[in-house]
């Protein structure tokens, strides 16, 4: 996926939102009162484990487009890629099959034929995969430590219980790390699916600039946007089918100043584990 710093700790917040021990009590439109933090937590959890075989059987196709721009909007560079997305454990495994509209060069396939397997094996041990899981919610739960949720309600949506809040910093929060200043100045609003706690859509932008070691470390404008969007398939897995943002940001080697990103998902299979197709799934893509 989009390995820019901001993907790389939300591209699992499918399940791993609901740890906001801070949340605000809210207020509920029915009779029956939201749920916690604690109790959705729960569900995704349960409802994750439940399911990562079925995500196994899954494979996807990924387009990633990224462009570069100067200070006024003109682009300066864009890059687009076309991946094969599989998953190890339920650890994502990525590999490229287009550059910019072009095929990989025979150099290039046998490059990335290595990689894959190399991160197939690794993965298959199930050790290093609950390894890898746990180092990523462990930066998923730093960064969603400094938010909170407020204003909710639920609604009716296409026969599910949705459960809408809208994302702030938690005031009573004092940042340690990189990851946890960012999130406090990040603002948004998030959707989750109230029976498995999953995260439908996640929508934020930061509200004020944030430099760190006087930008070298890290710069953040005012602006920035980072969307993420989960589909639930029929079997019931949750997968991510857009990842989106924009604006003025660098954090260690991740960012080039002024870009915006598009990542989407699409063309997923259902496979058995004899590796054979037993049907197509359209992901439905958000506007």
């Amino acid at each position: 996926m989009f390995r820019s710093f901001f993907i790389c700790l939300f591209a699992v917040v499918s399940w791993a939102w609901p740890w906001l021990g801070a949340a605000q009590a809210a207020k509920p439109v029915h009779d029956a009162p939201l749920p916690n933090a604690s109790e959705l937590l729960q569900r995704a959890l349960a409802n994750e484990q439940k399911l990562a075989a079925e995500r196994e059987r899954y494979e996807c196709r990924v387009t990633d487009v990224t462009t570069e721009t100067d200070s006024n909007g003109k682009v300066k560079k864009t890059t687009r890629e076309v991946k094969d997305l599989f998953f190890v454990n339920s650890i994502p495994v990525e590999r490229i099959l287009q550059k910019d509209g072009k095929d990989l060069t025979a150099d290039e396939t046998h490059k990335q034929d290595e990689r894959v397997m190399k991160e197939t094996t690794k993965y298959s041990n199930a050790a290093t995969a609950k390894k890898e899981e746990g180092k990523e919610n462990q930066e998923l739960e730093d960064i969603l430590e400094a938010m909170m949720l407020t204003n909710g309600h639920r609604e009716r949506v296409n026969g599910r219980n949705v459960l809408f809040y809208d994302i702030v910093p938690n005031p009573k929060f004092q940042a340690k790390n990189i990851d946890q200043r960012f999130a406090r100045v990040m603002q948004g609003k998030v959707s989750l699916d109230e029976e498995t706690g999953e995260v439908i859509d996640f929508n934020v932008k930061s509200v004020q600039d944030l430099k760190i070691g006087g930008g070298v470390v890290a710069d953040l404008h005012k602006g920035f946007w980072l969307h993420i969007h989960n589909q639930a398939q029929p079997d019931g897995v949750w997968l991510t089918d857009l990842a989106e943002g924009s604006g003025d940001a660098r954090a260690a080697i991740f960012f080039h100043p002024y870009f915006r990103f598009k990542e989407t998902t699409d063309n997923c299979h259902l496979y058995t584990t004899t590796a054979m197709q037993v049907g197509p799934v359209q992901l439905v893509k958000k506007p």
